[in-house]
Formats: structure tokens, C-alpha cells, sequence
């Protein structure tokens, strides 16, 4: 079995378009991406169509969440006004069938091969005074900190995003792998994970090209408010 994961769009509808031609996405049994689809670049709506029409398992990111329910007022204490007005552009632009689709996506997924459970996610979901919303990203080196985030997970594999860097670690009883960013960053990254013949899991890293000109040119000519620097070359 071949998955092929990617996380983090942000609406940026070339680096999807690369992706869908490699020999990865053509061989591959199964699909998933791991949320925010939202915020970020100006394509949303064509990055949510494309995304459905690729019958790819989709899971909801928080910023999919902002935009589709609400900001959760933890989040919103600590959000700047340049990403609450990107957050109301996406709110008025997304369409309300793909705001529909959006809010079908589950926030988790699992499979289980030969006793082995994979589980993928956007990122760690907790209820905060009656409120549903990502946690706090912790520094990248604090990978005890991510343990204790997922400790609740009962799963031999984990696979997240959200943090837009990419991680792989483990413990005694875990498996953890943080996927980069498929849209901020040029060349955009996913993870291909191989099960063989004897269920043994195989986790590589790639990479795709895509032009972020034109994204950026795209947003200017969209009216998007953002700032230049959260899409850039690597």
C-alpha cells in the first residue's frame, strides 16, 4: 500500500496542481490531507473543488475551522488584526457550498495494518471551556511536549501538521511525524508512507516545485490581505 499525505495548503492552488502530476500522486492507493485549505493564499475555492475532485481523505485544519464556525476566544485573544482580516476575506470569499464541504471534514482519521494503527490529524484538538480549538504550537525542540500532547492518541503512528516544519521523532511505544507545508513554501513537501508486502512502514519526505509569483501576484490582483513573508522559498 502507497499513502500519499500533505498538509497545510493554504490555498495555494499551484503547488496542488504539481502535486496531482507526480508519479506519486498517480500510484498512490490512498490520499489523505491533513487540513487548512484556508488562509494564506487567495484560491481556496478552486484548492477545495480540485481537492474533491481527487477523492483524497480530508481533514479539517483550525484555520478551516475559523473560517467555516469560529474563532474560538482563546485564539482570537491572541490573533494579530492583519490574520483576523485575512480570516474575514476567506469568510466572504469561500464559497458556501465549499464552506458545506469544508464542514463535512472530520478532525482525525485511522487505518490499522497487520495490528499497526495509523493515525493522522491537523493537529492536537482540545475543549477549552465549552470551545473546541487547535492547542498552542510548542518550540521545535520540545519534542517531550508533543508526547505529552498526544498521549491520549492510542496509535503506533502519528502524523500531524499545523506547524509548518518538518519533524519525525519517537519514543518507547510511538511513532511521531510532523509534515511540513505544502503551500506556504516553494518546494512545497508530503510524506510518502509505503506498507510492503510483510507490513513494514516506510516514511519518505519529498518535495514539489510550484510558482509562488503567481500566487502572490494572484492575491495582489484578488485583493487578499496578507503579509509577503508567510509564502516564500525555502
Amino acid at each position: 500500500m502507497k499513502i500519499l499525505v500533505f498538509t497545510d495548503l493554504h490555498g495555494s492552488l499551484n503547488s496542488l496542481k504539481s502535486l496531482i502530476n507526480t508519479d506519486d500522486y498517480k500510484t498512490a492507493d490512498k490520499i489523505i490531507f491533513l487540513g487548512d485549505v484556508a488562509i494564506g493564499c487567495s484560491r481556496p475555492n478552486e484548492c477545495i473543488e480540485l481537492l474533491k475532485k481527487m477523492n483524497c481523505i480530508c481533514l479539517l485544519g483550525n484555520n478551516d475551522s475559523y473560517v467555516v464556525d469560529h474563532i474560538p476566544q482563546v485564539d482570537f485573544d491572541e490573533l494579530s488584526s492583519d490574520k483576523i482580516e485575512m480570516i474575514n476575506w476567506m469568510i466572504e470569499n469561500i464559497s458556501e457550498e465549499n464552506k458545506k464541504i469544508i464542514k463535512s471534514w472530520s478532525k482525525d482519521y485511522s487505518i490499522v495494518v497487520d495490528n499497526k494503527k495509523l493515525y493522522f490529524t491537523h493537529y492536537v484538538w482540545e475543549d477549552y471551556n465549552n470551545d473546541i480549538n487547535v492547542i498552542d504550537t510548542p518550540s521545535i525542540k520540545e519534542f517531550n511536549t508533543r508526547i505529552e500532547m498526544f498521549k491520549d492518541i492510542n496509535a503506533d503512528y502519528i502524523f500531524f501538521g499545523h506547524e509548518h516544519k518538518t519533524n519525525y521523532f519517537f519514543d518507547e511505544s510511538k511513532h511521531y511525524f510532523c509534515l511540513g507545508t505544502s503551500g506556504l513554501k516553494n518546494p512545497g513537501s508530503y510524506l510518502v508512507i509505503n506498507i510492503n508486502k510483510n507490513n513494514d512502514i516506510n516514511l519518505e519526505e519529498k518535495f514539489v516545485n510550484f510558482d509562488i509569483n503567481e500566487e502572490i501576484k494572484l492575491m495582489d490582483l484578488a485583493g487578499y490581505p496578507y503579509e509577503k513573508h508567510k509564502i516564500k522559498n525555502r
